[in-house]
């Protein structure tokens, strides 16, 4: 069984286009994408019991969502929703069948402790805001490993220090 998907894509100009159509075989083996792509894909995957069908729609819906957002403006050059731009098809069949994290790309993860103790207080992306919370209330859903480059996005917009606090995954676990 094939699977044929309606959506829109957002030229470098900033114009939307409608309708493309892809079919895709939900059988097609895992597709290579990059961390941070992963890394957005697994905080929604599983949520509420919704199966796979479910959460592809709820990721381009949100997908979509920024794009109104951005008014016309492009996606940021090696963001989450440029990849989906440039890679549609394979973002579809890493919601519905599986991915694999391109290793080749992948850049050392960072968590920020603020607080260090039996239940310690971190800095996660939830949503669209940074907020510090004990890492017993992540239920799994929030993003809470950085790369250099997202800490010092996060330094920059909000006029903090967090990568002071950075601590490399590995000598956390």
């Amino acid at each position: 069984m094939c699977v044929s998907i309606l959506y829109a894509v957002m030229t470098d100009d900033g114009d939307i286009v409608y309708p493309i159509v892809t079919t895709i075989a939900p059988a097609q083996a895992s597709v290579v994408v990059p961390q941070n792509v992963g890394d957005y894909i697994s905080s929604w995957k599983g949520v509420s019991g919704r199966t796979s069908e479910q959460e592809l729609y709820f990721l381009l819906e949100r997908h979509y969502e920024d794009i109104d957002m951005r008014n016309g403006n492009g996606f940021e050059e090696g963001s989450v929703g440029d990849w989906i731009q440039r890679n549609f098809e394979q973002f579809i069949i890493a919601v519905l069948n599986s991915y694999e994290i391109d290793k080749t790309e992948t850049e050392p993860l960072y968590e920020i402790v603020i607080v260090k103790r039996d239940d310690r207080q971190l800095l996660f992306e939830i949503g669209y805001s940074i907020e510090v919370r004990n890492e017993s209330d992540n239920e799994g859903y929030w993003k809470q490993q950085f790369t250099e480059a997202e800490i010092l996005k996060i330094d920059k917009a909000n006029g903090t220090n967090y990568r002071l606090f950075a601590v490399r995954v590995e000598e956390v676990e």
